[in-house]
């Protein structure tokens, strides 16, 4: 590894990759920045970091989590998981609801007005979003699915952990 101030070893540059001068990867990275500012601004407005913000995407994404699945989703231990809990719940923006068949389970249900107020914050972006998407042609539409399939298969495959594409990534090819 070359040290800060030394010129980068070309096979650690990733700016030598094609993809950093193709303008559609230059594109994918400031989608990715740009989501990583949203999720930042979020977090301040709900008053939560980024770990938490993430955690609460899953739940509004997907509906209440057993712990383990959230732990799971995040990549991050047991323990790790409940402080984020925790610090959720504090902040009011879940709860912990027993399972009635098996009080030993747990669910982490989203509170509704914090769905509400993530929802009111990106609710422009999601807006101007649907306006884009809703201007596609067919064919226009079909080409961009296939390629945003493609690129969520590389992300999928290629994280540490992950083994297989999810039956969701297959279908949609």
């Amino acid at each position: 590894m070359s040290s800060p101030t030394s010129a980068p070893n070309p096979a650690e540059d990733p700016r030598s990759l094609q993809i950093a001068s193709d303008a559609v990867g230059q594109q994918l990275q400031q989608i990715a920045i740009l989501t990583r500012a949203a999720a930042g601004q979020l977090g301040v407005v709900l008053g939560i970091n980024q770990t938490d913000v993430a955690a609460l995407e899953h739940l509004i994404t997907d509906g209440p989590l057993p712990p383990t699945e959230l732990a799971s989703r995040l990549s991050v231990t047991t323990a790790g998981i409940t402080q984020v809990i925790d610090r959720l719940e504090r902040a009011g923006h879940v709860v912990r609801e027993r399972q009635l068949n098996d009080k030993r389970r747990v669910l982490v249900c989203p509170v509704p007005e914090s769905v509400a107020q993530a929802y009111r914050h990106i609710a422009p972006m999601l807006n101007g979003l649907s306006a884009v998407l809703g201007a596609l042609g067919d064919r226009d539409r079909a080409v961009i699915e296939t390629f945003l399939g493609q690129v969520i298969e590389v992300y999928r495959t290629t994280l540490p952990g992950s083994t297989t594409a999810t039956s969701e990534t297959q279908n949609a090819k």
